[in-house]
């Protein structure tokens, strides 16, 4: 009598190998991008890296566009949340909340330079990964808003203001950072914290001027 076949291979199942082989492209893509750069990732080294043949490359992505966005996708979801949870745990003034999330979304991408150089300086000059880094940063100016709403009591009719401040936030602290990576600014990580922590307080601190103008 023949058995029929389960989708088990050594105690695991299709879809625990595919998500393993994605897993090891998205892990070995980050490598070659946050040490080599943006230009040395190819299917062939990435493929020889992640030990995962070039059929299974194209299971899993329709091409490296596909695969590099994906991944900065997944870095952006986790440094958000991780900058959530911080000013849901910290019970202090606002300005203590503010600072927690801000030292809370500079650990995460930093604590790994990779992520870092990838975030912050690998999407130049690739334009799949520049709209994914764009979008990105509006869902960081989003959440930015909505722990603004939560952390502080604003009037009514503030909505541009808080936008417009949120967006400046975001942008700027981009830019401080990619500028931290390079090599520009000579100061260690706890002073670029607080460098942006004060810059993300003084910048909300101006909100009522700011509704003002553009009201």
């Amino acid at each position: 009598m023949t058995r029929a076949f389960t989708g088990t291979y050594r105690g695991t199942s299709t879809e625990e190998r595919r998500a393993d082989r994605r897993r090891r492209l998205l892990d070995a893509a980050l490598d070659i991008i946050g040490t080599q750069g943006l230009t040395a990732l190819t299917v062939r080294g990435l493929c020889e890296q992640a030990r995962v043949g070039p059929r299974f490359f194209y299971e899993a992505f329709s091409d490296l566009d596909r695969l590099t966005s994906e991944l900065l996708v997944e870095i952006q979801d986790s440094t958000l949340a991780r900058a959530r949870a911080a000013v849901a745990d910290m019970h202090g003034t606002p300005a203590d909340r503010i600072r927690a999330g801000v030292a809370a979304l500079i650990t995460d991408l930093t604590d790994d330079p990779r992520r870092a150089r990838l975030v912050f300086a690998q999407a130049y000059g690739n334009e799949a990964l520049m709209r994914t880094r764009f979008a990105g940063m509006h869902r960081v100016a989003e959440v930015i808003v909505e722990q603004t709403r939560l952390v502080l009591e604003l009037p009514e009719g503030q909505d541009i203001a808080v936008a417009t401040v949120a967006q400046l936030i975001t942008g700027g602290a981009a830019e401080l950072v990619l500028a931290w990576i390079d090599g520009h600014l000579a100061v260690d990580r706890p002073t670029l914290i607080a460098l942006l922590g004060d810059y993300a307080i003084d910048m909300i601190e101006r909100l009522p001027a700011i509704g003002a103008r553009v009201g």
